[in-house]
């Protein structure tokens, strides 16, 4: 499975907490162990199953991965020993009494968020991020995917040059999370650049996002086994009606022309 899934004793050690960690009050900084014993810096959120939260994280991976969107190179599923992690950092009440508690697990990008850039400095980063042809394909992952939460605090300038897109959290948003009570409203890309750019701006990065849209079809199908694999290992309750049902919507959301359409282009 190309996502793997790594017990408590790749949860090697405390590494401390990001300056801008998000909502999640558990995510940290650690240092974690692959399935081949090669220590990586990662960033970890702990995902309980009682959210979609964690398979929506992992499909985002896989999804980006096949379809050539920049996204950290490792990422994985962990199982976090929740009384050594308490050693080193509060912990919400609702983790009391949990020995082990699922969690995201990604490796450390270096570079900055965009949102990380300050002063007048930010508004120029905005617009180098939206002109780039990384924003365009990440704006168009997330049109595909139905992710409703693509901020600049999550996507990141890396050191190495380009934008790398992380946080999947709220994929799959009409699919999952509104049967699980959250509505999330839509904040994109898409959105930053019709509110930045001007009006042929726009209409290039409309444009772009369509042709990159053109992938995703092959993407789905280098990813069904994977993707299968994931939702039978994450919900073995309801495993094959769920995968069924989200195979149906990314192929739908696939098609040719179903982006440009709805963009209202031609590419």
């Amino acid at each position: 499975m190309s996502v793997p899934i790594l017990d408590a004793s790749a949860w090697r050690e405390f590494r401390g907490k990001p300056a801008n960690s998000g909502i999640n009050q558990t995510t940290h900084m650690a240092k974690v162990a692959d399935t081949q014993g090669k220590l990586r810096d990662c960033f970890v959120k702990l995902l309980p199953t009682d959210t979609p939260a964690l398979l929506c994280e992992a499909i985002g991976w896989l999804l980006a991965r096949k379809s050539d969107v920049a996204c950290p190179a490792f990422g994985a599923i962990l199982l976090v020993p929740v009384e050594e992690l308490r050693k080193c950092t509060p912990l919400p009440p609702e983790f009391n009494g949990m020995t082990l508690c699922p969690a995201w697990c990604s490796e450390v990008v270096a570079g900055k968020t965009v949102k990380q850039i300050h002063s007048m400095a930010y508004f120029v980063a905005k617009k180098n991020c939206l002109r780039s042809k990384d924003a365009r394909k990440i704006a168009a992952f997330d049109q595909w995917g139905d992710l409703r939460d693509r901020n600049f605090g999550n996507v990141i300038a890396s050191s190495k040059g380009g934008y790398v897109a992380i946080d999947h959290e709220t994929l799959l948003h009409d699919l999952l999370w509104i049967p699980a009570g959250r509505n999330y409203l839509e904040w994109s890309l898409l959105k930053e650049a019709q509110s930045t750019l001007d009006a042929a701006g726009i209409k290039k990065f409309q444009v772009d996002m369509a042709n990159a849209a053109k992938g995703h079809a092959k993407a789905l199908v280098d990813a069904a086994a994977d993707l299968a694999a994931i939702v039978a290992q994450l919900q073995p309750g309801n495993a094959a009606a769920l995968s069924q049902s989200i195979h149906q919507t990314l192929d739908a959301r696939s098609q040719p022309d179903w982006l440009s359409n709805k963009l209202g282009v031609i590419a």
